[in-house]
């Protein structure tokens, strides 16, 4: 055969060669991604979490008060102990209502809607995807149709070191338009298993 051809014949080659390696590495790295998202998810919402219901429940006040010009004065106190007293009761039996919450997940990372939210569901949490209801400034539909939604959450990607012994993901917790936190968490392989070795607070709104 023509040197020529056979030459070109070998770079072809070495090229799908290349092609077929990096595919398969990428492929790899993607599901070892995937692996320990799983191995560490519960993990995670569990360390950065807001339940919505009390994060955004703040003391009543009175009715506003206004002078002849319409101009605000202040609030009616009257009756605000027992306000305070209310208010108080309600948070109590919130903070102990911590069975059947409602998590919703937005796609982010290795997350879209195609994947098995269902299979992390335990007697704490229960997960859906956001997509499942049209999305509205601050989530009233899931307030409506689940009364123990408690927020969404967004996972990055995982960012790991060499070794893939360390990584680090971004995670964004949203109570409504204006309202949310971030964190950086950062993981670890400690006795073959993945733990949180420390979440950071990024942003808040």
């Amino acid at each position: 055969m023509n040197p020529i051809i056979m030459s070109r014949l070998s770079f072809v080659f070495l090229v799908v060669v290349l092609m077929f390696f990096g595919c398969k590495q990428k492929i790899s790295n993607e599901q070892f991604e995937q692996e320990v998202l799983s191995e560490i998810f519960l993990k995670v919402v569990d360390s950065t979490y807001t339940d919505k219901r009390i994060y955004t429940n703040f003391p009543k006040s009175g009715e506003a008060i206004y002078d002849h010009n319409g101009n605000w004065i202040g609030n009616d106190t009257v009756g605000q102990y027992k306000r305070d007293i209310a208010h108080k009761v309600e948070m109590e039996v919130l903070r102990s209502d911590t069975l059947d919450l409602i998590i919703a997940v937005g796609e982010g990372g290795l997350i879209n809607d195609t994947t098995d939210l269902e299979k992390y569901n335990n007697r704490k949490f229960i997960f859906k995807h956001l997509s499942e209801l049209p999305l509205v400034s601050e989530y009233e539909n899931w307030t409506v149709k689940y009364p123990k939604f408690t927020g969404v959450l967004v996972f990055s990607n995982i960012k790991f070191d060499v070794n893939r012994e360390h990584g680090v993901l971004e995670v964004g917790y949203y109570c409504g338009g204006k309202c949310g936190l971030g964190y950086k968490v950062t993981i670890e392989k400690v006795d073959h298993r993945w733990v949180i070795s420390k979440v950071e607070d990024t942003w808040i709104s």
